[in-house]
């Protein structure tokens, strides 16, 4: 059973699967049967870096941690709808341009000083500051007053308004639609008294106080080892009633000793890659259940729209239609996900109704291929183009099993259609470096979706590299209006038929070939209970887990 770890990141871009939750008298039930204590252990195939601060967080594992430690105004259920968290509410003005929090009054910091409207005000400007580098600056940018605060123009920041102590006021220059998601759930806040220690620039590179976060989340951080892992423990001042577990550990785990420390019960979560049934049977023989999520995110194969030979929607469509994809989700994912066609899975609430399928064709590929000006000599099974064999060259992580396996089937169709393709595995670095310079032919990478469905950083065409991850330099100024379009509504409701028919035309369009919509798959011991495997993220359930020996 022995088997390389599919590790699973908690990134707050990656998972998006939603389970039904139990009625009020189950969960009443339930509540009876609850019990306290004990430990949890996560198996992780990388130990976090030990950046504990969300504001600053670079490597996935400590956004882990960080997402558990820290809370943000509002999250999100088990269905993507907003839910209150620190905020107890919020409203929109008129205009939808000023967002008011009302926050609880009841929420303690891990050191047991209050959380106030202060540590909001204080978390906005901190990111907002000249010396701030984090990835937060992507929403605050979109604050009146900004670029004057950024640039010392103004000491105030003036779309920043504390009210009183519990409510707070978020106003931008624009209808911001993603001021919600953004600046309520992305944004994690983190306590004045801890950080206002001195000048920006020296805290946030303050190790110290980086590894000994305090935060209003269900867990606090015991102990840090690197190369090892973190413990959690429980957060008597949690505002929701303190977890029912004492402890929640990432425990360092290597491919070598995965086996073992789950025929051991040493641990009780861990990502587990392609299972085969004989595996799945093992696991549960060991009592643990397999636990499937479908992640918010497409593989996709990019194609450099700048080059004539792929202009042109018909010649794109022709390759879709030569990838086999079922086949690939088949053999390379083991069917742990599904064949994309769109950038949404089809558990999300924006995925369309009646979209192409581009169902595996190899004939229907070569007609488009024609229409589209190409030339196929059935003497010597080739596709010409412009008089000469059409080859291009296809550039993708290497050191990779599946991706392997990816681009031998990719190129075998291709071949099979008379297009021969030259396989250039790299190091992810280099890759993303040549597809940001438009450097390539095709190439292949996966990506998450924003929760609230912005498509804009992908497909908009002002969002070229350096500004967005628009690699393939598509242009459609129908999609560019669809786009800035949601992006002024501030509710799902509004925006799902806008994203309906942007993602109509993306499947239309293909400005890149949609391959799959991949699980992650975890084994999760039976002892926890209350467990949900739930979007956006399973931790953040876990103070309602509770574990039977």
């Amino acid at each position: 059973m022995k088997r390389k770890l599919s590790l699973i990141l908690s990134l707050i871009i990656t998972v998006c699967f939603a389970f039904t939750g139990c009625g009020d008298a189950e969960k009443k039930e339930q509540a009876k049967k609850v019990k306290t204590g004990g430990v949890v252990t996560e198996a992780i195939g990388t130990s976090p870096s030990g950046v504990f601060l969300p504001t600053a967080f670079t490597f996935s594992y400590d956004a882990s941690i960080n997402n558990i430690v820290y809370d943000g105004l509002l999250s999100l259920d088990e269905n993507m709808d907003i839910a209150p968290n620190l905020a107890e509410s919020y409203e929109f003005s008129n205009d939808n341009k000023t967002l008011t929090f009302k926050l609880r009054n009841d929420v303690k910091w891990h050191d047991g000083e209050k959380f106030t409207a202060d540590d909001v005000d204080f978390t906005f400007k901190f990111c907002s500051d000249e010396k701030y580098k984090g990835p937060y600056t992507m929403f605050v940018k979109n604050i009146t007053g900004y670029e004057d605060y950024k640039t010392g123009k103004s000491t105030e920041l003036k779309g920043v308004k504390k009210i009183d102590d519990y409510t707070i006021e978020i106003t931008t220059d624009e209808v911001y639609g993603s001021a919600l998601i953004n600046f309520g759930f992305m944004m994690r806040i983190i306590p004045e008294h801890i950080w206002n220690k001195d000048t920006v620039e020296k805290v946030q590179n303050d190790t110290n106080l980086i590894r000994k976060p305090i935060g209003t989340g269900a867990f606090k951080l015991e102990t840090f080892t690197p190369d090892q892992g973190v413990e959690l423990v429980a957060n008597e001042y949690y505002w929701k009633g303190k977890p029912n577990i004492d402890k929640y550990v990432f425990k360092l785990v290597s491919s070598e000793t995965a086996e073992s420390e789950i025929l051991n019960k040493e641990v009780d979560i861990i990502g587990v890659g392609n299972l085969t049934k004989e595996d799945e049977e093992t696991y549960k023989e060991q009592g643990y259940r397999i636990e499937d999520i479908t992640n918010n995110a497409y593989h996709y194969v990019g194609l450099n729209l700048r080059k004539p030979q792929f202009s042109d929607k018909k010649t794109r469509q022709a390759l879709a239609y030569a990838l086999d994809r079922e086949t690939i989700v088949k053999e390379v994912l083991k069917g742990k996900g599904e064949v994309a066609y769109n950038p949404y899975p089809s558990n999300f609430w924006a995925h369309p109704d009646g979209l192409n399928e581009y169902k595996f064709n190899p004939k229907k590929s070569i007609e488009l291929f024609k229409e589209a000006g190409f030339e196929y000599k059935e003497n010597d099974k080739k596709m010409y183009y412009n008089g000469n064999p059409f080859t291009f060259t296809y550039k993708y992580v290497g050191g990779d099993e599946s991706k392997t396996k990816y681009a031998l089937i990719l190129q075998q169709n291709f071949k099979d259609i008379g297009i021969d393709v030259e396989l250039k595995p790299m190091e992810f670095t280099a890759l993303s470096n040549d597809v940001k310079n438009g450097d390539f032919d095709t190439y292949s990478m996966g990506i998450g979706n924003f929760y609230d469905g912005d498509l804009g950083p992908s497909y908009l065409s002002t969002l070229t590299p350096p500004n967005g991850y628009n690699y393939t330099g598509y242009n459609n100024p129908k999609v560019d209006e669809l786009i800035k379009k949601a992006s002024t509504m501030v509710t799902k409701e509004e925006r799902e038929p806008v994203l309906k028919e942007i993602a109509t035309i993306l499947n239309d369009e293909l400005p890149v070939i949609y391959s799959y919509h991949w699980k992650s798959t975890m084994a999760v011991s039976d002892r926890i209970k209350n467990f949900k495997n739930a979007q956006p993220i399973y931790s953040q359930y876990s103070n309602e887990w509770f574990v039977e020996d």
